[in-house]
Formats: C-alpha cells, sequence, structure tokens
C-alpha cells in the first residue's frame, strides 16, 4: 500500500482535530503568527544590521545566563560557523560576552551585557505585547492548551538546560 493511501486512510479514521485539512490550517497558522510576532523585532533588528538569528541568540542567552554554544548549537539547530558568525556580531557590537568557566576551561558561557540586556527587552517587550493580547483574547483554558501542543512539538534536544 503507498504511503499516500496510508495517510489517506489513517487520517479518515482520526479525531475531527486531527484531520489533514485541520493540521494544515494551524500549520499555516503558525507561520502567520510567527511573522505577526516578529514584524517589529524584525525592523528593530534591522535598523540595527541584526538578524533572527541574532534575536535568538539573545533571547534565549537572556533567558538562560551563562549557556554555552553547545546548547545553543543544540537549540538552535543551526549549523556551527552560523552560531560562530552570530555570536562574533554579538561580541563585535558588544552585546554578548563569552566568559571562561573556572571549573572547565573548554566551556564558554555567554552572558549579555548590559546594552544586550537592553536590546533584548525591547524586543520582548514588542513580543510580549502581541502575545498578551492574543492570551487575552483566548482565555486562560486556550492558553494551557496552546502552551500543551507546543511542548510536545519541541524535540526533547531542544531543552536550553546546561
Amino acid at each position: 500500500m503507498s504511503s499516500r493511501l496510508m495517510d489517506v486512510s489513517s487520517s479518515a479514521t482520526a479525531h475531527l482535530y486531527l484531520r489533514e485539512d485541520r493540521i494544515r490550517q494551524s500549520y499555516e497558522a503558525m507561520m502567520l503568527a510567527w511573522r505577526t510576532l516578529n514584524a517589529d523585532c524584525e525592523a528593530l533588528l534591522r535598523e540595527k544590521g541584526l538578524g533572527p538569528a541574532h534575536h535568538r541568540i539573545l533571547f534565549l542567552t537572556a533567558a538562560h545566563p551563562g549557556i554555552t554554544p553547545g546548547v545553543l548549537l543544540n537549540s538552535l539547530g543551526i549549523t556551527k560557523q552560523s552560531l560562530g558568525r552570530a555570536l562574533g556580531d554579538l561580541r563585535e557590537r558588544k552585546l554578548l560576552i563569552q566568559e571562561e568557566d573556572r571549573h572547565d576551561r573548554r566551556k564558554r558561557p555567554l552572558r549579555l551585557t548590559a546594552n544586550g540586556e537592553a536590546l533584548e527587552r525591547e524586543l520582548f517587550l514588542m513580543i510580549r505585547e502581541v502575545m498578551t493580547r492574543a492570551y487575552r483574547e483566548a482565555g486562560m483554558t486556550a492558553v494551557e492548551g496552546f502552551r500543551r501542543v507546543l511542548a510536545s512539538l519541541q524535540a526533547p534536544s531542544e531543552s536550553c538546560a546546561r
């Protein structure tokens, strides 16, 4: 039996919310939501000569001070070269510093500078405004369901735990 036939037969027996058209709608909604969430951020980042990879590094470093490049690499799923280039840009702009671990010199924990914290905070406030509005409109039950769906979509290796 072809995989296409198996897909059709399995989707025919799936719950209403698991039907292919619903999954396609959900994926499209996530893509459009991502664009809305980041529209203001992208304009500010462009103004500063930075891009989405820089933003993700700033966000994860703010959320997990002392995160290592290795953990960032696994979390972001980008190449070592791309990460190195973005980290270099952020260090050069004095938004991020790379320290030496006292116990393991191979580790190079990352921290935001005061300027990096200020920029990340400004970017986060833009996102928070959009998400707060959406969360209020959807209600607490929907928000909790949304978080569970997002948690299930994340691969176990995407945790920023050190």
